[in-house]
């Protein structure tokens, strides 16, 4: 369960930089200016506002899944820790360890 919870972190890590990337692509509604300038909307056509609009879209969602999947890993993963911690068993913990307790004196 580590090793996909390492790997969804590490694919939502860079679904993040990707989606803060073409948020900053996108052209401002009032100037006319993004990052890349006023001449970018006659560069890549007139339709590039609808591609940065479906692909800012697109990567929105993966956001939205991906912080749901990463909430119910974790969601799970904190439910066994409990399991594990809080279990009735008269078996000794492996979280925690028992010490020995003192005998009591009988006089």
């Amino acid at each position: 369960m580590g090793v996909l919870t390492s790997v969804v972190s590490v694919i939502f890590s860079i679904v993040c930089v990707l989606l803060i990337i073409i948020i900053l692509l996108q052209a401002d509604k009032g100037a006319g200016m993004g990052i890349l300038g006023g001449a970018g909307q006659s560069t890549f056509g007139s339709s590039t506002a609808d591609i940065i609009t479906k692909i800012t879209t697109f990567f929105v969602a993966l956001f939205l899944i991906g912080s749901m999947g990463l909430s119910a890993l974790e969601s799970k993963r904190v439910a066994s820790l409990k399991e594990k911690i809080f279990s009735t068993n008269n078996e000794p913990s492996e979280l925690i360890e028992n010490e020995p307790q003192p005998a009591e004196d009988k006089k």
